[in-house]
């Protein structure tokens, strides 16, 4: 076998294992599921649980552009993903420590959460620009569909169990002792995760760009911003799509406030939604490897369109809490659909010089949308669920019709594939 198969398996592998490892952690701090009940515990603001619902996907998504100013004339990027490692790992741990001393103080706990729990995103993102240009350059555009469809599919397993065991654990344990144990287990995935991806055999960038100030940078991004009609065309399908987190964090609320669900069905939810999450990526990665990821991209706004269209019909007719889980194994499609098809046509477009800067761009650009979550709370707050529910239904709509109009870069041009000894 030689060096380059060699080490495809392993970088292969251990990607797969970390994703693994970090969609079954991501389970127990669900922003649909598990936080929006968590923070309803501590305040009744549906701007807050919104907010909450929000800083993950921000913290991940808008310092992706200034890491990649900083480090996309670098080689190797593996040593910056593996300094970051301990950040995320300190900042979580005193997020969780923060639920055991303050206790007895529902403020305490909200601010000591938030402040770290935002840090560890902040975090999370820096090393979420450098995480996918080891992907760009490692996996292949032929097998990253499998390889980001194992990843979500054994953490999506996991997950699906965990979300059994979630119910369990909430109903058993008291509050905070319940959340802060989930939380602890999410750490520990987490530290085995991190530890995994420090094992990949990252190549050199054999094109870089040369080192020159952030402002020279900053301009060299934005230039492609201004000069590439399909990136600002993908730009706003992804801004459209994401209006999905206008009502996301709202639709367990919905549950429990107008459809008579306790609160311990967060964890049949959370199941129905990593169901969706596994059973989609079957679809999503045959169709990223074998037809294109603008199917992918396709398919997964008209799939957002659907869980607020049966919330309204939820919402004017008889129906059953556990029912609803329909909604949820749906996000769990949309989810897996967007975070594959749109990472993936990202690399696909880009060339290895300047990559960086343009996922960087693309996924700062986009970081505002997150906030969708905060708007939806207070567009409920003021009027109703039920009004942002029909909001929703437009805006994810329009993703679709922009979309199609996507370029299908596989006519355009030849993809770099696997050598054959490899190819199955």
């Amino acid at each position: 076998m030689s060096r380059v198969d060699k080490d495809f398996r392993r970088n292969f592998s251990m990607g797969v294992i970390n994703g693994a490892l970090f969609n079954a952690s991501a389970a127990f701090l669900s922003g649909t599921t598990i936080l929006p009940v968590f923070i309803s515990q501590l305040t009744n603001s549906k701007i807050l649980i919104g907010l909450f619902s929000t800083i993950d996907g921000f913290g991940w998504f808008f310092p992706q552009l200034f890491a990649a100013l900083f480090i996309v004339h670098r080689t190797r990027v593996l040593g910056f993903y593996n300094k970051l490692s301990f950040l995320r790992l300190g900042f979580f741990g005193a997020a969780i420590a923060g639920l055991f001393l303050f206790s007895g103080s529902s403020k305490g706990m909200l601010i000591s959460f938030g402040v770290n729990y935002a840090l560890l995103s902040i975090a999370a993102g820096f090393a979420g620009a450098a995480f996918t240009e080891i992907v760009g350059k490692t996996i292949p555009v032929n097998k990253r569909g499998s390889y980001f469809g194992l990843r979500m599919f054994i953490g999506g397993t996991v997950a699906a169990f965990e979300g059994l065991i979630i119910k369990r654990i909430i109903s058993a344990y008291p509050f905070p002792s319940n959340f802060g144990y989930m939380f602890i287990a999410a750490w520990v995935l987490m530290l085995l995760g991190l530890a995994t991806f420090g094992y990949v055999r990252e190549p050199e960038t054999k094109d870089t760009i040369d080192k020159a100030s952030p402002h020279q940078q900053l301009k060299s991004a934005l230039s492609i911003f201004k000069k590439d009609k399909n990136f600002r065309r993908l730009l706003w399908s992804r801004a459209a799509v994401n209006t999905y987190y206008l009502s996301s964090p709202f639709y367990v609320v919905f549950a429990i406030t107008k459809l008579g669900a306790s609160s311990s069905i967060a964890g049949v939810y959370l199941t129905a939604q990593m169901i969706g999450y596994l059973a989609s990526n079957i679809l999503w990665a045959w169709l990223s490897n074998h037809i294109s990821n603008k199917k992918v991209i396709v398919v997964a706004g008209i799939v957002t369109f659907l869980p607020p269209l049966i919330s309204l019909a939820a919402a004017h007719f008889p129906f059953n809490p556990y029912a609803y889980a329909i909604v949820f194994f749906l996000l769990g499609c949309a989810e897996a659909g967007i975070g594959m098809g749109y990472v993936n046509y990202l690399l696909e477009i880009t060339a290895e010089k300047g990559r960086l800067l343009s996922i960087g761009l693309m996924h700062t650009l986009i970081a505002p949308t997150v906030f969708c979550s905060v708007l939806g709370g207070l567009l409920s707050q003021v009027f109703s669920l039920k009004l942002l529910f029909f909001i929703v239904c437009l805006t994810t709509i329009s993703a679709y019709f922009i979309s199609i109009k996507l370029r299908e870069p596989r006519i355009k041009r030849d993809i770099e594939l696997m050598p054959e000894s490899i190819q199955d």
